[in-house]
């Protein structure tokens, strides 16, 4: 009797050995297709981050490009517009001086005039001449202390920005190209030309 309860029992045992292995078995293959699925899931996380990241990067870069592109240019609208200002604060009397010259080269044709011709001796004629040598003066001194200068290139070498050739005179004993008669002085402002001198051209072999 008891050996058949031992039959019996280790019978049993050894079916719930068999089942719970199993069982085990099961559950490790289910853990392991778990385990495989979320490492997939994962490596797909870990693509998607990067790919997330990579975009992001050369969004990044593409806006950090212009707000470099935009400093670039208000500074070099800074720096146009403050050379227009200082353009303006020093031509700003470019128009008034290519008129004022005028009189000033007329001033100057009376006074030329004059010269080598004995006037007789009277006071108010002499008054007068004395009075336009003084407007030519300080005429002279209104222009430099506003930047215009006046230049007279005789003997100089014809230069196109600075002269405009009237005539070219024959001579033999010259070098072609050389400012040899001034009719009419030129003058510029600062660094700009008002008006360029009006010159003869000498005309060599």
């Amino acid at each position: 009797m008891d050996t058949s309860k031992n039959k019996s029992n280790k019978s049993n045992k050894s079916n719930n050995e068999e089942i719970l292995s199993e069982d085990f078995i099961e559950k490790d293959e289910v853990y392991i297709e778990t385990q495989d699925s979320s490492d997939e899931n994962l490596d797909t996380d870990v693509k998607d981050f990067v790919n997330i990241f990579d975009e992001l990067k050369v969004e990044l870069d593409e806006a950090n490009d212009r707000i470099l592109r935009m400093a670039a240019e208000m500074e070099n609208l800074r720096k146009r517009a403050l050379k227009e200002k200082e353009d303006a604060s020093k031509y700003s009397i470019s128009k008034f001086s290519r008129e004022i010259i005028i009189v000033s080269d007329n001033i100057e044709r009376a006074l030329n005039s004059i010269q080598g011709i004995e006037l007789p001796e009277n006071e108010a004629i002499s008054n007068l001449i004395t009075g336009i040598e003084i407007t030519s003066r300080e005429l002279q001194q209104v222009f430099t202390r506003h930047g215009i200068e006046r230049f007279d290139p005789s003997g100089e070498k014809f230069d196109p920005v600075y002269h405009e050739a009237m005539f070219e005179i024959p001579d033999e004993t010259a070098e072609t190209g050389i400012v040899v008669q001034v009719l009419e002085p030129g003058y510029k402002i600062k660094d700009r030309i008002l008006r360029p001198a009006r010159v003869g051209v000498s005309k060599g072999k």
